[in-house]
């Protein structure tokens, strides 16, 4: 399902899970991945509305997977990856990708989590999803380099392709992640270590984001992944100027494109129009 780096067909992701959990009645101390066992027809009402709206491939309801012991010991991280799959497959995509979310871990102050304990949690995670039936691992919101890493490491020890997307912040020199790294560096050094495709998340639809595709595009022969949000809380972008500024990171060079918080069915809805006929920007 991940599309050709150069002239391929562009490929149209869901939308946010977690946002629209939470417009559902999601209360502010449940993870979402609680709703993926206790409240799942809610989980499988917002893949259905994602599909209908164009979304072709659906990320799975289990972004805290490597971090579930921590954020809710409750949860069995096995039974979150089996029924999210699940959910997500009653939705007929063309592909379900295993989602897993930055741990939160790296970069705090003293010692963080070493690269092999990182590692081991993503690992963990990663072979839920791939023993759930996914068909590829989606690593999102990535923060820092060497977590980057390791969750693509460990990805890739499931035998599934591997996408990954960075959170990256604007700065002078181009957009960077949290960590200083600057963006395309960390998304080169991602597909040197074997990601099929590469991209942002949760970034705006701005002009930053078309020059950072460019930028990548240039230097970085896998599929560009966008998948941006729709504003901040109290500040939302209308479809529209969501798709957009969606289209013009696709005719940068992106090939996979869909939405991450507060991106809806109306957002993808007007995102397939905006790119159902148009192909990726050649090299």
């Amino acid at each position: 399902m991940i599309p050709g780096p150069r002239g391929a067909r562009v490929v149209r992701l869901d939308g946010g899970m977690g946002t629209a959990l939470i417009a559902r009645g999601l209360p502010a101390d449940l993870l979402p991945e609680d709703w993926v066992l206790r409240r799942p027809w809610e989980v499988a009402a917002v893949h259905a509305s994602h599909a209908g709206a164009g979304a072709e491939v659906l990320l799975t309801c289990t972004f805290n997977l490597a971090r579930l012991d921590l954020a809710a010991p409750d949860l069995d991280a096995g039974e979150v990856a089996r029924r999210a799959v699940a959910l997500a497959r009653l939705a007929r995509p063309a592909a379900v990708a295993g989602c897993v979310g930055a741990t939160g871990l790296a970069g705090r102050e003293g010692r963080g989590p070493s690269p092999a304990e990182l590692r081991e949690r993503y690992a963990l995670a990663c072979g839920a999803l791939a023993a759930a039936g996914a068909d590829l691992i989606w690593i999102e919101t990535q923060l820092d380099r060497e977590e980057a890493r390791a969750a693509v490491a460990a990805g890739r020890g499931t035998g599934l392709p591997v996408v990954v997307t960075a959170f990256l912040v604007p700065a002078p020199g181009g957009m960077v992640a949290l960590d200083g790294c600057p963006g395309v560096d960390l998304l080169e050094v991602l597909w040197r270590d074997g990601a099929a495709a590469v991209g942002v998340n949760c970034v705006a639809p701005d002009a930053a984001l078309v020059q950072l595709v460019a930028r990548a595009a240039a230097r970085i022969p896998v599929s560009l992944v966008v998948k941006p949000n729709a504003g901040l809380p109290g500040e939302p972008i209308g479809p529209a100027a969501f798709a957009t500024g969606v289209a013009a990171a696709v005719r940068a060079g992106a090939s996979l494109a869909g939405g991450c918080c507060g991106a809806g069915a109306d957002h993808l809805r007007m995102l397939a129009a905006a790119t159902g006929r148009m192909p990726q920007a050649r090299g």
